[in-house]
C-alpha cells in the first residue's frame, strides 16, 4: 500500500510546479515546506492543518487545490479518515479534470476500507468501500491504482459475503429459515467467488429441509455436489440429504 502512496505524493509534488497567479509565492511556499517538513516529521494533524490553510489563505494559488488532497493524506495518515474524506470530496467535487483525480479517489476509498470491521453488525462500510474502489477502476481503468483497487475488493466481498452468513444463521437459529434463505442465496448469486459459497449451499439444503422444500433442497445439494465436490460441507450435506423429509428444526452447526 505504501508504494501506491509514494505514487500518489510525487504528483503531488509534480503538480505543485505549476505557475502561481496574482498571490505572493513566497507567502505560500513558506506555508507549504513549513506542512511539507511537519508531515515528514510525523506531525500529521499539524501538517493537515497548515495544507488546508493554503486553501484559505491563497485560493488562486497552484498549491491551493494540492494542499488539499495533502490535507487531507495527512489526515489519512492520522486515521482521522472522516476529516479526510470531507477534503477529499470537496477536491473531487471542485476539480473533476484535475490530474490528482484518480489518487484522490484511491485516497477515499481507502479512507472508508480502514472503516470495515472484519464482520460487524452492518456491512454497510465494506458494501461503500467497494463501491468506491469499483468507481475508480471503471473511470481509471490504466490507473497505478487499479491491482490494489482488485484486491482489495475481493476482501471486501468477502467480509461481505462473510456478514451474509452470519446474519443468515442468525435468522435459521431463530426460526426463520426464508430470511436464511434470502441471505445464502445472496452469497451464492452475487458472491459465488468466495469461500462462503459452499457453506450457503449446505444452509440453504438444512433450511429447504425444515421448512419441507424438498425438491429445492435436493437442487441445492446438488449444486453443492456439483461445484463443490471435495468441499467437507458437500461431506456434510450428504447426511442431511438422506434424513427423512419431515424432519424438522434442523439448526445450523459450524
Amino acid at each position: 500500500m505504501r508504494r501506491y502512496f509514494f505514487v500518489g505524493c510525487s504528483l503531488l509534488l509534480v503538480a505543485c510546479s505549476s505557475k502561481q497567479d496574482d498571490v505572493s509565492r513566497k507567502n505560500v511556499d513558506a506555508l507549504y515546506n513549513k506542512a511539507y517538513a511537519q508531515m515528514r516529521a510525523g506531525e500529521y494533524s499539524d501538517a493537515a492543518t497548515d495544507f488546508k490553510e493554503i486553501d484559505v489563505l491563497f485560493p488562486y494559488a497552484a498549491k491551493a487545490s494540492v494542499g488539499q488532497v495533502l490535507s487531507a493524506y495527512c489526515y489519512f495518515l492520522a486515521s482521522n479518515y472522516q476529516e479526510a474524506m470531507k477534503l477529499l470530496e470537496v477536491f473531487l467535487r471542485y476539480h473533476p479534470s484535475h490530474e490528482l483525480v484518480s489518487y484522490a479517489m484511491y485516497l477515499r476509498a481507502m479512507c472508508i476500507y480502514m472503516q470495515v470491521s472484519s464482520v460487524g453488525r452492518d456491512a454497510r462500510a465494506a458494501n461503500e468501500a467497494k463501491i468506491a474502489f469499483l468507481e475508480l477502476v471503471h473511470k481509471f481503468p490504466d490507473s497505478v491504482y487499479r491491482d490494489d483497487c482488485l484486491k482489495r475488493i475481493l476482501i471486501l466481498d468477502d467480509i461481505i459475503a462473510a456478514h451474509e452468513m452470519s446474519v443468515g444463521r442468525f435468522y435459521q437459529q431463530n426460526g426463520n429459515a426464508l430470511s436464511a434463505i434470502g441471505r445464502y442465496n445472496f452469497v451464492i448469486t452475487r458472491l459465488r467467488h468466495t469461500k462462503h459459497c459452499p457453506e450457503a449451499y449446505y444452509r440453504t439444503v438444512e433450511c429447504c429441509r425444515t421448512i419441507g422444500l424438498n425438491a429445492e433442497a435436493s437442487g441445492a445439494y446438488d449444486a453443492l455436489l456439483k461445484e463443490y465436490p471435495k468441499n467437507h460441507w458437500s461431506e456434510k450435506a450428504k447426511t442431511i440429504i438422506n434424513l427423512n423429509a419431515d424432519r424438522k428444526n434442523i439448526s445450523p452447526k459450524k
